[in-house]
């Protein structure tokens, strides 16, 4: 199990540095029509999901290995790892919801 919980955090560590540059592989950024990609500060929308998906990962590396050998129960090792996506992942999206539109 701490094999998993290393691999899944580094893929959203390594998630958070591709969606730094490219913007296109945030859900539903790329959907959108020209003019209201224009509308959206791409920069701060970047920064946020890279940020929120770097905490993530690095939760994850951190606590896997901990509950690990703390001998925790591997299905509650991964309701916890899953929770934490979760959480990660809600708060990405209450935190772009928020972006105010650019001037």
């Amino acid at each position: 199990m701490i094999y998993g919980s290393l691999i899944s955090g580094v893929i959203l560590i390594l998630i958070g540095f591709i969606a730094k540059n490219n913007p296109d592989l945030i859900a539903g950024y790329n959907a959108l029509s020209q003019e209201e990609n224009d509308k959206i500060d791409t920069v701060k929308l970047t920064s946020i999901t890279q940020k929120h998906m770097m905490f993530t990962g690095l939760s994850i590396v951190c606590v896997g290995p901990v509950l690990s050998l703390l001998n925790v129960d591997e299905k509650i090792h991964l309701y916890i790892i899953i929770s934490l996506i979760a959480i990660g992942t809600t708060m990405l999206i209450i935190q772009s919801n928020r972006l105010k539109p650019k001037n």
